[in-house]
């Protein structure tokens, strides 16, 4: 069985990413590849994202990959979420089916750990 510590590393971890990678989606607004790097908007995005990068490695020493690396899975769920409350983009009936199926890969997958 995952640990709870483990588990919350990993939604913290997924979070964050989701996180960077939005930040990173919002200074590429009106910017090409040169002024990007000199916004504050990547640079937030791409060390959220190390750090991110950071709490996978600490979680994968403590469990078994096979369990931990679907949990990664739910990166997409937030940065789907984010991006219908930041960056006002719509969802439909498959892309919402698409999430739900996604949330009960991960929930099989830890029910089968």
């Amino acid at each position: 069985m995952v640990s709870v510590l483990v588990l919350g590393i990993m939604a913290v971890g997924s979070l964050l990413g989701a996180l960077g990678t939005l930040s990173i989606k919002k200074g590429t607004t009106g910017n090409s590849l040169l002024q990007l790097f000199r916004t504050r908007r990547f640079w937030w995005g791409f060390f959220l994202l190390i750090i991110s990068t950071v709490l996978y490695f600490f979680a994968l020493r403590q469990e078994e990959l096979s369990v931990l690396y679907p949990l990664v899975s739910l990166t997409y769920v937030w940065t789907t979420l984010l991006s219908i409350k930041y960056l006002g983009e719509r969802m439909n009936g498959w892309k919402w089916l698409g999430l739900f199926g996604i949330l009960l890969g991960v929930v099989f997958i830890g029910l089968g750990s």
